[in-house]
């Protein structure tokens, strides 16, 4: 049952974006209809973004799809994992598209809506720390495109953990909030009910947003790309976004390292760690890049697959976490 709380809400949220929209400036003889359009893909840490963003780009749809990847540290892994693609890919760094590279954002999605032949749709993937109202508000505010909608991917593994956590689940409400559509992945490894529970959590959390079943990222491209028939809501943007709660660290592998030694240290991640991303090389598979990703507990180390046109990515861990306990696992050294 929706409370009055949260309609009154939504309204609120609902008339912000409308005055966004109908505040932006006028491009003579460019109707909202003609412009590019903007998807934008949120979720929290791990929750699988860069794999449905993959799957969106190479997808037999017919369409010419672009992307702009912004990722957390130095070193923008997410992007290195779409280069393959052989689709447009702008790269932001720094993980807060919605605070310091408002302009950079800005200015990406302008270089793809102004070429001579522009894509039929950009899709924006927002790092798992970034509060996609912001990154909604950029995009609405852009006379050359129009928001199609926020799809905020939810790990159903980590969704109740994530929630329970003080120190995490600010962000992760903020990005249910922003969202017109949830798209609850990797349900292909939870429990039986487990699907069942997490789509009644998120209703009473996200009332009036549709919740859609997705296994390893496959979200249907007439769902994800059809956002704007939902109609997105940025938030209020008087509530600053905490991007401060997190701290990230670029630790450099300089050779070969054991996989055993690697794995046991995923196995049981230091306090405050969330997330664990990036490339190396194994002495049991020398020679051949490996992909690492970790969240919370689950990881997978995975051989990368060769070819397309993406540029070479040296390789480097990312270590994502609370910057509070940043002293536990910022010291770390592989």
């Amino acid at each position: 049952m929706t409370r009055p709380a949260d309609l009154r809400r939504l309204v609120t949220e609902w008339d912000l974006l409308l005055s966004s929209l109908q505040g932006a400036p006028a491009v003579p003889g460019q109707g909202s209809e003609s412009r590019t359009p903007v998807t934008i893909l949120a979720g929290f840490l791990g929750s699988g973004k860069t794999t449905m963003l993959r799957q969106l780009l190479q997808g037999g749809h017919g369409l010419k799809l672009a992307a702009v990847v912004n990722d957390v540290g130095a070193v923008n892994i997410d992007a290195a994992m779409i280069a393959q693609s052989g689709s447009d890919v702008i790269e932001l760094t720094n993980g807060c598209s919605c605070c310091s590279l408002g302009p950079e954002l800005g200015r990406g999605i302008d270089a793809l809506a102004t070429q001579t032949e522009p894509p039929d749709g950009i899709l924006v993937e927002a790092s798992g720390i970034a509060d996609p109202a912001g990154i909604g508000a950029v995009v609405a505010g852009n006379v050359q495109v129009r928001l199609d909608g926020i799809i905020t991917v939810i790990d159903a593994v980590a969704l109740h953990s994530w929630l329970d956590n003080p120190a995490t689940a600010p962000l992760f409400r903020r990005q249910l909030d922003a969202a017109h559509l949830l798209a609850l992945n990797k349900i292909d490894l939870v429990e039986s009910g487990g699907i069942e529970a997490a789509t009644a959590r998120l209703a009473e959390l996200a009332p009036g947003r549709p919740v859609i079943p997705v296994e390893q990222g496959r979200l249907d491209p007439d769902v994800a790309l059809g956002a704007a028939l939902h109609g997105a809501r940025p938030e209020p943007m008087h509530r600053p976004h905490e991007a401060g709660r997190f701290a990230s660290k670029r630790i450099p592998v300089t050779g070969p390292m054991a996989r055993g030694r690697l794995a046991a240290f995923l196995d049981n991640p230091p306090a405050g760690l969330l997330r664990v991303k990036g490339f190396v090389e194994t002495l049991e598979d020398p020679g051949r890049q490996q992909s690492v990703q970790a969240v919370g507990r689950m990881w997978r180390i995975e051989p990368v697959v060769a070819g397309g046109g993406g540029k070479p990515v040296e390789n480097n861990l990312i270590l994502i976490g609370l910057a509070d306990q940043v002293e536990t696992w910022g010291r770390l050294s592989l």
